[in-house]
């Protein structure tokens, strides 16, 4: 991601893959990262977490985003261990997306740009630990394990029309023990995710290769 401008032009000249890909062996398309920033942008599902948590509504106009676990992210299919069940495993689909060096201070318009890739996640949570460390009033750390990523990375000019404001105007199909779960759209989102790389981007700068998921 650091030369993006070279990398992209070797990806964009593989134009066949082999015939039998094994999609079971293939790993996240970024095993590890500088940087996950994790955005909560969509209002129903904050609306479910208070319900879960008891918790009454945060009432803001900014972003809320958290900085999680970046040096690993398993594959789509890569085991993941659990110490106990007792700790509310539960997951959460969610569209992400991974940018070049994002200067500091850059207007949510100008962030658009920096917006290379785009990807899928499965956002990891043990909800039974996650409202204790809430009212500590510092960041999650044991109720946010590593993320699980999709193998497949793509240019937002790949969606076509279907990137619009910043936003993965698609469904996400999530399936659980092989049924389809859900099937969340990315277009309600309360902030598009230029708008969460320049709420990122306030007071630092962003390393090219960070991911900023919601």
């Amino acid at each position: 991601m650091e030369n993006w401008s070279q990398a992209e032009a070797k990806l964009r000249a593989v134009t066949t893959f082999p015939d039998a890909l094994p999609i079971d062996r293939l790993a996240a398309p970024l095993p590890r990262a500088w940087q996950w920033l994790d955005g909560s942008a969509y209002e129903s599902h904050g609306a479910l977490m208070q319900i879960a948590f008891g918790s009454d509504p945060i009432e803001t106009d900014r972003p809320l985003m958290y900085q999680g676990i970046s040096d690993r992210f398993y594959g789509p299919h890569e085991d993941v261990a659990f110490p106990s069940e007792a700790d509310g495993i539960d997951f959460e689909g969610e569209f992400g997306v991974i940018v070049d060096a994002v200067p500091m201070g850059i207007s949510a318009q100008e962030a658009l740009a920096h917006i290379r890739l785009i990807v899928q996640i499965n956002d990891w949570s043990l909800r039974a630990i996650a409202p204790i460390e809430m009212k500590t009033g510092f960041g999650w750390v044991q109720a946010k394990p590593p993320c699980s990523v999709a193998p497949f990375a793509v240019t937002p000019e790949e969606l076509g029309d279907d990137w619009r404001d910043g936003r993965a105007c698609l469904d996400l199909a999530v399936d659980w023990n092989g049924k389809r779960f859900g099937k969340a759209n990315g277009a309600p989102m309360a902030f598009g995710f230029h708008e969460l790389v320049a709420h990122a981007a306030r007071t630092r700068s962003l390393v090219a290769g960070t991911i900023i998921g919601s």
